[in-house]
């Protein structure tokens, strides 16, 4: 389609294990990290300030890709591969 194409759409972060998140959160202090779940990752990052977050928590956090979305052109985000299966193993 002239004039768009399709980029990652956004996605939320999500933790990859709640239990070591917040075994690590509590072996490092962290007691208010609880609401009826685990407090949000914004919520978190906020509790702990961004670089205890990440020496804490970076490695158990994830982003997953987004989902495709239709874009102009002019959108700042790098256009994503639509190559299929079969087009990767045709020969050219």
């Amino acid at each position: 389609m002239a004039g768009f194409k399709v980029v990652e759409g956004r996605s939320n972060r999500k933790y990859t294990d709640e239990e070591a998140v917040a075994e690590a959160a509590k072996n490092a202090g962290y007691r208010d990290i609880y609401k009826q779940s685990l407090i949000t990752i914004t919520e978190m990052e906020k509790l702990m300030g961004k670089p205890k977050f990440n020496e804490i928590l970076g490695g158990l956090v994830m982003k997953p890709p987004g989902k495709p979305t239709l874009v102009p052109v002019s959108d700042k985000r790098p256009e994503m591969n639509t190559s299929s299966a079969k087009n990767d193993f045709m020969e050219v």
